[in-house]
């Protein structure tokens, strides 16, 4: 019987894997040919609102690039969330190695759209995600830190483009010190929020210092998430328990569940309940904690429990962000 060298061996198992690999890439690219043109979901209602925009044929093509190079697998997702466009934007810019590689007249569109769109006003009303979204004459601070002791140098955002931004700084000689260095730039909303990014400094133009743009936002006096308060039937399933109650809490990141009984921190558990306006969502969440308890048949009578989404949950917080926006615009309007 014929021995079959190590050498002979290797050789076998990097031309199998390479098939595979070949196979794979094959796969990734049929299917974004067919996503690219195929019928996306909510198509119909894309182009409604597109109509009702009036854009431009350049910036409609433009939206739909953004939506057809993104993971959204809702069409209209760009138009009823500022979170989701600048998701597909930051994943545009990527794809191209960086906005300064992306054509002038494109960028010039992406920052048209994000006017047209109201998803620089929108985020200002309910939460920033990029840099990209702050306006000019906005009033920002300079974190500085003198022996160990933060400092703050209060100035102004006095010009933003899709590529770079810029505050305003008088003293030249700590311009030029910050020039290349990485530094926390702070924004307030008064009421709201404090935002707080941490950007390099990559030039100095007279009296501004041009910053990088970043996606990375901590926020302080706000959630991650945006919150809405509901009251949606939900159906649960937990160790063959089948069990009736309410969402009472929603965000992006988690839900506020009100149940007739107590389940286990930690626990997985299958919810089933309809967002309007998107239909049935049906997933696992993991229990978090329960905030308090009560006895099922008093007036306080559900245990609340708050969980957060577990596995395959993109589409659903693709839906859930857009019916959160969509709730509040309403209710600003009122």
């Amino acid at each position: 019987m014929p021995v079959i060298s190590g050498t002979l061996l290797v050789w076998i198992f990097l031309v199998a894997t390479l098939f595979l690999l070949l196979v794979v890439l094959w796969e990734i690219s049929r299917n974004n040919r067919l996503r690219e043109k195929g019928k996306m979901f909510n198509s119909e209602e894309f182009e409604k609102k597109v109509e009702l925009l009036k854009l431009s044929r350049e910036e409609r093509q433009m939206l739909e690039r953004l939506v057809r190079q993104s993971s959204f697998s809702n069409m209209d997702a760009v138009l009823n969330s500022p979170i989701l466009f600048e998701n597909a934007v930051d994943f545009l810019y990527k794809l191209r190695n960086g906005a300064n590689n992306v054509f002038p007249p494109d960028r010039d569109l992406i920052s048209s759209l994000r006017k047209k769109l109201l998803h620089v006003e929108n985020a200002e009303k309910f939460s920033y995600t990029s840099t990209r979204q702050f306006s000019k004459g906005k009033e920002v601070s300079i974190v500085l830190s003198n022996n160990g002791k933060e400092q703050l140098s209060h100035t102004e955002i006095n010009f933003l483009n899709e590529v770079y931004w810029g505050v305003l700084i008088k003293n030249q000689a700590l311009a030029e010190s910050l020039n290349g260095k990485r530094i926390v730039v702070r924004l307030k909303i008064p009421g709201e929020a404090v935002y707080q990014a941490k950007v390099r400094v990559v030039g100095i133009n007279q009296n501004t210092i041009v910053l990088e743009h970043t996606s990375k936002l901590q926020k302080e006096q706000l959630r991650r998430w945006l919150r809405l308060a509901v009251h949606f039937p939900v159906h649960l399933e937990y160790e063959s328990q089948q069990v009736e109650g309410f969402l009472i809490d929603l965000s992006a990141g988690g839900i506020l569940l009100a149940l007739p009984i107590s389940i286990p921190e930690e626990s997985f558990v299958q919810i089933r309940f309809q967002l309007p306006g998107f239909g049935e969502e049906n997933l696992q969440v993991k229990i978090l904690r329960q905030l308090h308890r009560g006895l099922p048949n008093e007036t306080t009578g559900f245990v609340e429990h708050s969980a957060s989404f577990d596995g395959e949950f993109g589409a659903t917080q693709e839906r859930v962000l857009q019916y959160i926006f969509r709730e509040r615009r309403a209710q600003l309007k009122t």
